[in-house]
């Protein structure tokens, strides 16, 4: 049977880009996102023939805490599961002045509980199985103050430290958990951000009334660019990395 990685989030942007990685290396991916009609997810039109073979797409909504552990113990009665990589989340722009108290339980809900529920019961199924990896995408903003996104940070800030303490938890069991963190990403949730189709010009080169300091590489991520940084995490190459919060951000956050 071969190996198998749950990836949330798996319909687009980063989620789908991870999704697309492994099966070009050769797992088995499940995908879980909470679009209801998977076949019009962006990774089903790109997938070949040969990798539908491996691949599971399953709608689920992952603040549903007990249909989540339903699924995952289906999941893991069925395959051979070695990795979970946390990718769902959602962005809400706002002040935190502003900010309501159902926008804060929303934004945990999905960018804080949800993924601590996965982890928990995936890192207890890999620690009683030999072991494997966990990969968490937070994000740079968990790092510096972002104007307008303090409720995001906040949640991917705190998701961030609950994986370093996971992964002391559970590394005597071979069990690795680590964090990527991009900065801007070509994705949806991006452009969400932008007022045309083209990018902001304060995001490379910066604004100071946003106390943003640009991109020095003077480029956006690619989805790709975070896939790459994920699958090295859950291979056997980075066998001894854990508990590490890896920043792929072209250098926007200075190395803080």
């Amino acid at each position: 049977m071969s190996s198998t990685i749950v990836v949330t989030g798996a319909a687009r942007g980063i989620g789908a880009a991870i999704a697309l990685k492994l099966l070009e290396q050769g797992f088995d991916v499940i995908g879980i996102d909470t679009n209801p009609d998977s076949k019009s997810w962006d990774i089903e039109q790109q997938l070949h023939t040969e990798q539908k073979r491996h691949w599971q797409a399953v709608t689920q909504d992952i603040t549903q805490y007990d249909q989540v552990q339903n699924l995952l113990e289906e999941i893991v009665q069925k395959n051979t599961v070695i990795g979970l990589v946390n990718v769902a989340g959602i962005l809400k722009m706002t002040s935190l002045l502003g900010a309501k108290l159902e926008d804060w339980q929303h934004s945990l809900a999905v960018n804080l509980q949800a993924p601590i529920m996965l982890s928990q019961y995936m890192a207890k199924h890999l620690s009683e199985h030999g072991g494997g990896s966990i990969v968490t995408v937070s994000s740079n903003s968990a790092r510096m103050a972002r104007t307008q996104l303090g409720m995001y940070a906040t949640t991917k800030a705190a998701l961030s430290h609950f994986s370093r303490n996971l992964g002391l938890e559970v590394a005597p069991f071979n069990v690795r958990v680590n964090v990527v963190s991009p900065g801007s990403t070509l994705t949806q949730m991006q452009k969400q951000l932008w007022e045309d189709d083209q990018p902001p010009a304060s995001i490379l080169d910066g604004d100071l009334s946003q106390f943003r300091t640009g991109i020095p590489l003077k480029r956006m991520a690619q989805p790709e660019d975070i896939a790459n940084t994920v699958a090295f995490l859950l291979s056997d190459q980075a066998s001894q990395i854990t508990m590490q919060e890896i920043v792929v951000d072209g250098g926007a956050t200075l190395g803080v």
